[in-house]
């Protein structure tokens, strides 16, 4: 029920070990030391193409992919004012809605006394 711990060693571990091998005139250690130096290249490559892969992965998620990646996330619009309708030969708008009528009590004003009503339109 042991754990089995690989341990991974740096490339330049392989390369000292080979060269000792080589002084001491062990060819055969040289010849085991060498494909495990191979072995060891071929591993740190795959990890690296994984890594790369995995960083384009990445970006294709933040940025959105055309193979149906996520897009990012579009900025709230500001809410626009809503046409709330004619009064007084005016246009209205409003941010949330809702309406405006003439005022008939203005209206009859506007017939008896035209001098208040434009001085309550001008100001």
């Amino acid at each position: 029920m042991g754990l089995e711990v690989e341990i991974m060693l740096p490339l330049k571990y392989y390369k000292e070990r080979i060269a000792e091998a080589k002084k001491a005139g062990d060819m055969k250690k040289v010849k085991k030391l060498e494909s495990q130096l191979e072995q060891r290249k071929k591993e740190i490559n795959k990890q690296a193409s994984m890594d790369r892969n995995a960083r384009a992965n990445a970006a294709d998620l933040k940025a959105g992919s055309a193979m149906g990646g996520a897009k990012p996330p579009k900025p709230m619009k500001k809410p626009e004012m809503m046409y709330g309708g004619m009064a007084n030969n005016k246009k209205h708008m409003y941010s949330a809605g809702g309406s405006v009528k003439d005022n008939p009590g203005l209206k009859a004003l506007a017939k008896q006394r035209p001098d208040v009503v434009a001085k309550m339109m001008k100001g």
